[in-house]
């Protein structure tokens, strides 16, 4: 990757990203690549974030002017309160990632579900009229019902706690009539499930190591899998996807172009692909996810 040469000046735009924790974040690195390739004077930084102090944080970045955040766990359902106004991505999603300074206030949107997509597309994982499980039920199977829904034969939402996931499907009933069905964590889905998406924590951090305990039978007849999980590169989960020959996937590539659309927000712009491919090689080379 290439360094910045260190002169910032007061016509470089500052933006950011904030969450409690902050120190993994490759954003810094997507953002600063962007700009420099797009010809953009801005500089992205990681700002860390508690719970305590987001209402401060918020109306201190707005007063600073600061152009753009885009906004990690556990901020995204909090951020709702501290917007001017929630674009239909967030609204749909019911979180936000991306937050875009405008004369009223910041204006909340998600680019998750594009960033997901985006890694589908791109590793050749048709969702239409397939049968979709997502593992979980927090603000990334939000973004993983979204990116699928509409198109998806059915979504099945297997999760440890009934309720969480019965929330999240009557959620959606405002927006989208894919059929949809909850299942306890160990429970035996009867439909064959084509592809797996895996929204949890579990392979991470202090779960490192860990796999869902629905692995095995969602798996089954699974062709495809997703791990949003980037780091470790590649975790229990996805090591049982290859195992039963399923075409697998870690979370970079939605982390990554998720980046990218919160870029083209924050500057108003549209990156050209061949600059975006040119980062996200770079980037996989220097971060090794």
């Amino acid at each position: 990757m290439k360094k910045n040469n260190g002169i910032i000046t007061g016509k470089h735009h500052v933006l950011g990203v904030i969450g409690d924790p902050i120190e993994h974040t490759l954003s810094p690195l997507i953002h600063n690549a962007l700009a420099e390739a797009m010809n953009k004077e801005a500089i992205y930084v990681p700002f860390h974030v508690t719970e305590q102090s987001l209402e401060d944080a918020i109306r201190g970045a707005y007063a600073l002017n600061i152009k753009g955040l885009n906004v990690t766990m556990p901020h995204k359902q909090e951020l709702f309160k501290y917007v001017a106004k929630v674009d239909a991505s967030a609204q749909m999603i019911g979180a936000i990632n991306t937050l875009v300074y405008s004369l009223e206030g910041y204006i909340g949107y998600n680019t998750d579900y594009i960033g997901l997509r985006e890694l589908l597309k791109e590793n050749h994982i048709e969702w239409k009229d397939q049968n979709v499980a997502i593992i979980g039920s927090g603000g990334a199977a939000y973004a993983a019902y979204v990116s699928v829904a509409g198109e998806a034969k059915g979504i099945h939402i297997f999760n440890r706690t009934l309720a969480n996931a019965t929330a999240l499907k009557e959620h959606m009933k405002q927006y989208f009539d894919t059929p949809t069905f909850i299942y306890a964590q160990d429970e035996v889905c009867e439909e064959e499930i084509d592809i797996v998406i895996q929204t949890t924590g579990i392979g991470m951090g202090k779960y490192i190591g860990q796999i869902p305990s629905c692995t095995e039978s969602v798996l089954n007849k699974a062709h495809a899998a997703v791990d949003m999980i980037y780091h470790p590169k590649e975790t229990q989960f996805l090591k049982a996807a290859k195992a039963k020959g399923c075409r697998a996937a870690n979370g970079f590539s939605m982390l990554f172009y998720q980046a990218v659309s919160a870029f083209e927000l924050m500057h108003g712009i549209s990156c050209d692909k061949e600059s975006i491919l040119n980062i996200k090689r770079e980037l996989l080379e220097y971060a090794e996810v």
